[in-house]
């Protein structure tokens, strides 16, 4: 009958048995919690209310005890209020409690405590007065004292230049006495000291006693006790005497301001409203306020007696009301444990007799053949199979493990035909293919890989082998030209760079023949390499090179014939090769050698060649040095500008061009010299003429030839100025001139008349960098307290100095006056 029920019906029937014990301790327990609430209800209603009350008293009146020092504290109106502010809740607070106990309960206690707060009250009540009265007394001590410090203040100002006039005499005096001096002059700078002495004695006595006076009456303002207030009146009024005494003794427009500020020091000294009398009345008042914080300590030292009495009594009662919880909750522990314990002992044996036994048992043994089958074993024993659900557990496993192991054995079919197809697929490809291990031992290749990379050895490169052995055998045979000489480092290179793949290695494998190699680490901890045969690519790779090479030196023999910077943009793509032009702003510079034709009249071709060569060229490296855009040489004249292709900005242009004309100028000269030694006697000089000015620039031609050049009016320009400057000169304009002003000094040389331009223009002629200038000139500067002067004439125009001595000149009439 029972094995008909089933897993399900067994757990059934042991639930409603362990069930009906739970429902017995839990009958057990309720009649236990209802006497329990009856006990708290007691408790909460009759008891716990009064303790409450009483501990809340408690708290309040140690409150209020402890106000009295507060308030006998403030130093200020604030404070104060504050204070009594607090006093007054705590004390409305305290009566309230008192009100609800005396509602609450009869003990007499209750107006014990009561007449104590009431006389607490009126001495915290006069307390406060005192403080009001007290904060009073101090409001007018710190008034009295500001007085002081004004009134002291005001006679140290009034003696302090009596002093600083005698401590001026006595330098005058001793200058007088030791220079060489009439007898009179002599006589009078000593009377003039004695004069000051004399002045000075009353004075210095007159700030001592003051000093004197400010000191005592600020500890007057500090005494601890009414005794010492007497003590320090009399050295007081021995000062306020001197000071009358000395009234006399001062000068007249002083006497009586002097004696105003005597006689406010004699009121803040004598009378009633001296500091000395305040002090006096706040000591009083500290006196009086001592008295009530004692009254008040005995006050309060009585309520919280009284209190203890009354929280001891409701301690009293609540310790009664606990024995009887207590006895309750003892009843009802006992009525619940013994309902746990049967409750206990039915689970016990209903886990051991059945579910130890039974279930969990069969269950193990179940757990541990699908263990054992997850694992790999499919031919573990199962347990015996029975009517209930372990038992049709165990004939589905079964079933499932005989499905496994047939599945197996097909996946072991289609895995070793997936190997062959890796095989073959890996056979078809044309590069060298190879497989290793963790251990770097060969798991699979392609017979390619044998072809081309170790042929004659296939008896080396077998499954299994490892990877050193190989590489060993192949650089033992002499089938790595890399290794040639140098064996085992090329192996302890190669065999880095195999188990740390970064990239493709290129190896050589003969005079004529290129390997590649492609390795990559595989996630099982393995390699996987490609060699592929790259000799035909290396050799097309080596006839480019040839061929880039003569096109090297082709367009590095064009070159010649271009600017440096118009040849990189082209070559590099930034300009295209066709007929096209722009306008931009641009710095053109004209040089020439003055007189070139009548001083090489003299000269053969071949020595004229060779200094037109030579000229050229220093001048063309200076021009490239600045970054100049040579544009074309016309015989001994040469055309450049700035700004195209390649620009800085215009004033950074056009301080490049200036700056490479002042260095052409300086070559010049070196240049000149070393043409004199040769035989020419007549000094070579050139001429430069620069202007910016917007121009076409661009390429100008056919379609066949082109030339890359600038052309306008600026063009024009630049070349006129050069015409125009003096031989070993440069000649700018005032466009140029504006940009390069800040840096350079230039001299202006006035207008001009140009052909082709309708209106004058004016010119400057180029100096030198005015930090050179500056270095060279001989400066003017002076510097004194308030006054600083620089100038450097060389480098004025007229025009500036003239404006320099207009301003040299207004100021001298402004110091005259």
């Amino acid at each position: 009958m029972f094995e008909r029920l089933g897993i399900r019906g067994h757990l059934l029937l042991a639930f409603f048995g362990i069930s009906a014990f739970a429902v017995l301790a839990t009958a057990g327990a309720l009649y236990a919690f209802l006497q329990l609430v009856q006990v708290v209800e007691r408790v909460t209603e009759h008891r716990v209310p009064s303790a409450l009350a009483s501990l809340e008293l408690s708290r309040h009146a140690e409150r209020v005890a402890a106000t009295a020092p507060a308030v006998l504290a403030s130093t200020s109106k604030a404070r104060h209020a504050e204070v009594s502010a607090a006093i007054t809740n705590e004390m409305e607070r305290l009566e309230e409690l008192l009100g609800a106990l005396k509602s609450a309960t009869l003990n007499p206690v209750v107006v014990e405590i009561e007449d104590a707060a009431v006389r607490l009250r009126r001495n915290l009540n006069a307390l406060d007065g005192l403080v009001t009265d007290r904060l009073a007394v101090v409001a007018r001590k710190e008034e009295l004292l500001r007085r002081l410090s004004a009134t002291t203040n005001a006679s140290q100002r009034l003696v302090a230049p009596g002093i600083l006039v005698m401590y001026s005499k006595v330098p005058q005096w001793r200058a007088a006495t030791a220079q060489s001096v009439t007898p009179e002059a002599r006589a009078a700078a000593t009377t003039d000291l004695a004069r000051a002495i004399a002045d000075y004695i009353p004075q210095q006595t007159a700030q001592r006693e003051i000093a004197a006076i400010n000191d005592t009456l600020l500890q007057v303002a500090a005494v601890p006790t009414p005794g010492d207030l007497a003590l320090l009146s009399f050295p007081l009024r021995r000062s306020v005497g001197t000071l009358e005494a000395l009234t006399p003794e001062f000068d007249e427009q002083l006497r009586k301001r002097f004696r105003q500020l005597v006689t406010e020091f004699d009121t803040l000294i004598d009378g009633p409203g001296s500091i000395p009398a305040v002090r006096g009345e706040e000591l009083a008042t500290l006196a009086e306020g001592r008295k009530l914080v004692a009254e008040n300590e005995e006050l309060s030292r009585r309520l919280a007696l009284a209190v203890d009495r009354l929280v001891a009594a409701a301690k009293g009662d609540i310790v009664d009301a606990s024995g009887e919880a207590a006895r309750v909750r003892s009843y009802g522990t006992a009525v619940v444990l013994g309902s746990a314990l049967l409750s206990l002992l039915s689970s016990i044996l209903i886990v051991w007799l059945y579910v130890d036994r039974n279930l969990l048992a069969r269950l193990k043994g179940l757990s541990q053949s699908m263990l054992a089958i997850a694992a790999g074993n499919l031919r573990v024993p199962l347990p015996e199979t029975g009517r209930d659900e372990i038992g049709r557990m165990t004939r589905a496993l079964r079933v499932f493990r005989d499905t496994a192991i047939e599945v197996e054995e097909q996946n072991l079919r289609e895995v070793a035909e997936a190997r062959q197809r890796l095989i073959d697929a890996i056979e078809s490809i044309s590069e060298g293919f190879a497989l290793y291990d963790r251990e770097d031992r060969l798991l699979l290749c392609n017979s390619r890989y044998r072809e081309i990379l170790y042929p004659g050895i296939d008896d080396a490169v077998v499954s299994g082998t490892r990877f050193e052995d190989i590489i060993r055998a192949a650089a033992g045979r002499g089938l790595i030209e890399d290794a040639v000489g140098r064996e085992e480092e090329w192996i302890a290179e190669r065999l880095e760079a195999h188990r740390n793949p970064a990239g493709t290695i290129l190896q050589q494998r003969g005079p004529d023949r290129w390997i590649q190699i492609s390795e990559r680490r595989i996630s099982g901890g393995g390699t996987v390499a490609v060699y592929s045969d790259i000799t035909e690519l290396k050799r097309r790779e080596q006839d480019l090179s040839e061929k880039t090479a003569a096109l090297e030196a082709l367009s590095a023999k064009l070159a010649k014939y271009l600017a440096p910077q118009v040849y990189s943009s082209i070559f590099s793509g930034r300009q295209d090769v066709r007929i096209e032009s722009r306008r931009k702003k641009l710095t053109i510079c004209f040089s020439d050698i003055a007189a070139f034709t009548e001083a090489t009249d003299k000269m053969e071709s071949e020595e004229l060649t060779q200094l037109l060569n030579q000229y050229l060229t220093e001048m063309s490296k200076i021009a490239l040095a600045f970054g100049a855009t040579v544009d074309k040489y016309v015989g001994d004249a040469i055309l450049m500008f700035f700004g195209d292709p390649e620009t800085r900005g215009v004033r950074e242009d056009a301080i490049a061009c200036v700056s490479m004309a002042l260095a052409m100028q300086n070559r010049m000269a070196e240049l000149g010299d070393a043409w004199r030694s040769i035989g020419i006697e007549t000094p070579l000089r050139s001429r430069i003429g620069i202007h910016t000015d917007y121009c076409t620039v661009g390429n100008f031609g056919s379609e066949d030839r082109m030339d890359y050049t600038i052309i306008g009016g600026a063009v024009n320009l630049a070349a006129r100025l050069e015409r125009e400057a003096t031989p070993g000169s440069v000649l700018i304009s005032y466009e140029t001139y504006a940009q390069v002003k800040d840096l350079i000094h230039c001299e202006e040389m006035g207008h001009i008349r140009v052909r082709g331009i309708a209106y004058p223009v004016a010119t400057y002629r180029v100096v030198d960098f005015k930090s050179n200038l500056t270095n060279a000139s001989d400066a003017i500067r002076t510097e004194l307290p308030h006054l600083k002067l620089e100038a450097e004439p060389e480098l004025m125009s007229t025009v500036e100095r003239e404006a320099a001595v207009s301003a040299l000149r207004q100021t001298l009439d402004r110091l005259r006056r």
